[in-house]
This record gives C-alpha cells, sequence and structure tokens, in this order.
C-alpha cells in the first residue's frame, strides 16, 4: 500500500490506514510504503519529484498487489507550474514506466488534475497504461475521460465507495458523544468538519445559516489548516469574522483526530457539506457509516454519494432553504441514544 499513512494529518492517510486494517483483518500481509518519510510505516520513502517514484521498482517483485493511493501532491512538486515541466514530464514518464512494467498496479484516484495544453496531452497517456483505476464514484470517471478524451477499458475501472472501507473509530450515541463535547442536548446541531480550505466552503455555510435566522439550531464549524500558508490563515481570519457575528455560530479551531472526527458527527444531527469545488467527500462517508443526513453541494461526484435522507443544493439561496427544511424535519427529532 503507497499512501499517507497516521499519524500524519491526511485524509487519504486515514482512508489508506482503514484499508490497510481491513485487508488485514481479511488475512492478507500488507506492508506499507509512505511517499512523504512520515508515518507508522514499514517503507517511509521520498516519492515526491522527478523519477523518485522508480523506488518502487525494488519492491514490486515481492508482492502481489500494489495499492496507490494516488494524489497529484503526493508524487508531483506541483504539474501546474510551467517553470517544473520538466520535473513534471519526468515523474508522468515514471508512471508510465511503472505502468507497463508492472499490471498488478490498482491506483485509486482520490484527485487527478486537469492540466492544460501539452501537458495535460503527455499526462494522460499515463492513465492510458494503468492496469487498474479505481475511481469512488461514477461521475468522477466521466468528467476525467470528457476533459482528458480518452476512454477507460470497464475492465480496468472499478468503483468503490468511500464508506466500503470505513470502520468506526469510536462508539458513541449521540448523548454520550454530546456529553463528551459538552454541547447542548436540546438544539439541533450542523456541522461542518475538515481542514480549513476555500474550496471547503465553510464561509457559504456561515453565511448561509444566518440568513436562515433559525431558532433552536447551531452550526459547529471544526477544524485546522492543513498546510498553514497565507491563503489558508487568510481565509481562517475569514471564517473568524463571520463566525463573530451570530450567537450560534461557533468556529472550534482544532486538529481533529479520527476518534473525535466520530465524535463530532456523532455528535450532530447533519453534516452540511458546502464545497465548492471536490472530487468526492470522505466526510459524507463517514457521515453515511454513522447515519448521519447531509446537506450537500452538487459539486463532483456529491450527488453520486448521497442518499434519501440526503438535501442537495447548488446556489446559496437554495442553501439558505435547505437550512431551514432540515432544521424544520430535525426538531420534530429528540436527541437519540443512536
Amino acid at each position: 500500500m503507497v499512501s499517507t499513512y497516521s499519524p500524519t494529518h491526511c485524509g487519504i492517510g486515514a482512508y489508506g490506514e482503514q484499508s490497510v486494517t481491513q485487508l488485514r483483518a481479511r488475512g492478507h500481509l500488507v506492508d506499507i510504503v509512505s511517499p512523504d518519510q512520515q508515518g507508522n510505516v514499514d517503507f517511509a520513502w521520498d516519492l515526491r519529484g522527478r523519477s523518485k517514484l522508480l523506488q518502487l521498482l525494488k519492491l514490486l517483485p515481492y508482492y502481489d498487489r500494489v495499492v496507490i493511493q494516488y494524489h497529484w501532491a503526493f508524487f508531483y512538486d506541483n504539474p501546474f507550474a510551467r517553470e517544473l515541466r520538466w520535473g513534471t514530464l519526468q515523474t508522468t514518464l515514471c508512471f508510465l514506466w511503472l505502468f507497463l512494467r508492472s499490471r498488478k498496479i490498482e491506483v485509486v484516484a482520490h484527485e487527478i488534475p486537469y492540466l492544460p495544453g501539452k501537458q495535460g496531452w503527455l499526462y494522460k497517456w499515463k492513465w492510458m497504461f494503468a492496469p487498474k483505476v479505481i475511481f469512488h464514484t461514477k461521475k468522477e470517471r466521466e468528467r476525467f475521460e470528457q476533459y482528458y478524451h480518452l476512454r477507460f477499458s470497464d475492465s480496468r475501472v472499478e468503483y468503490r465507495k468511500h464508506d466500503d472501507v470505513y470502520l468506526k473509530f469510536v462508539e458513541q450515541t449521540q448523548v454520550s458523544a454530546r456529553r463528551q463535547l459538552q454541547l447542548p442536548m436540546e438544539r439541533t446541531l450542523f456541522l461542518c468538519i475538515g481542514f480549513i480550505q476555500r474550496h471547503k466552503g465553510f464561509h457559504r455555510a456561515i453565511q448561509a445559516f444566518g440568513r436562515a435566522n433559525l431558532n433552536g439550531a447551531e452550526l459547529f464549524v471544526v477544524g485546522s489548516m492543513r498546510v498553514a500558508d497565507a491563503e489558508n490563515q487568510r481565509y481562517l481570519d475569514e471564517l473568524r469574522s463571520l463566525a463573530a457575528g451570530h450567537s450560534n455560530i461557533h468556529l472550534v479551531e482544532s486538529f481533529v483526530s479520527n476518534e473525535d472526527f466520530d465524535t463530532w458527527i456523532s455528535a450532530s444531527d447533519c453534516v452540511v457539506l458546502p464545497y465548492s469545488e471536490i472530487w468526492s467527500s470522505a466526510v459524507f462517508g463517514r457521515a453515511r457509516l454513522l447515519g448521519r443526513p447531509a446537506i450537500v453541494s452538487t459539486v463532483g461526484g456529491l450527488p453520486e454519494q448521497a442518499g434519501q435522507h440526503d438535501v442537495l443544493f447548488t446556489t446559496d439561496e437554495e442553501l439558505v432553504s435547505a437550512f431551514q427544511a432540515m432544521t424544520a424535519l430535525l426538531s420534530r427529532r429528540p436527541v437519540t441514544s443512536k
């Protein structure tokens, strides 16, 4: 398994860890390679940039399957930077060589970049030779094929929902979770949770929740910056300012461990995913695992992840209405022991 891994703060790392746990429970022997030299792994390697990926050739003969949890940032310096285009080309050719050398490789496509022009034309060719590509939703595959003008054979594609590999990190009832987090028992609680990044759209949730003018409901935005750069800091400051104007909106700035993540979701009545850009959502997968409905933006593969109890929205006006409708529905339910 090639993946970031705990204790690294990474959603894909949490996904990879649960995948490993599931495989080992089925009797498989699994070794882990981290691409960032971190984590409780068997091989802590640096696989990012130029030809570093080819280190995997040393391991291929000894394993029956090689699963790569793929996010472009694990393996490329920056494929969007023109000044790094030769390094990007080198990494792409290394992927191509790796795929041609071994048909036992599976790539779980968490996020693949849409590169422009000739750079994108070269980048797409490595995927033409990937032995197996695993998508979370059909929408992700369709958009990817449409952008790069390619077509995967169905025999080389698999669909795997986030919650297919998810395990519960804690067993909490809503009552016990609220008691642990010191949250009010009698209020309807909406939750945005995850790393603080603009594309998560937490500002949309705060603004819409304020406009919805809800009685008996509160919104909690819980998370931390994964990368503490200037852009994310400006966004965090913006969220602080937006939340400060409302007594029933709370910004909880804290890294959320796997156990705390499940505790927050268990404590909530509804999870809110107001993303402006996403392939698919691990948060949505955990909400489904823990039996919580969601208010969900219609971007990427999110509509495909939605169930009958979830509410989809596109515009900010629809988000306001979604908060109002969900509050009316949830206010008739008592805090549960589930």
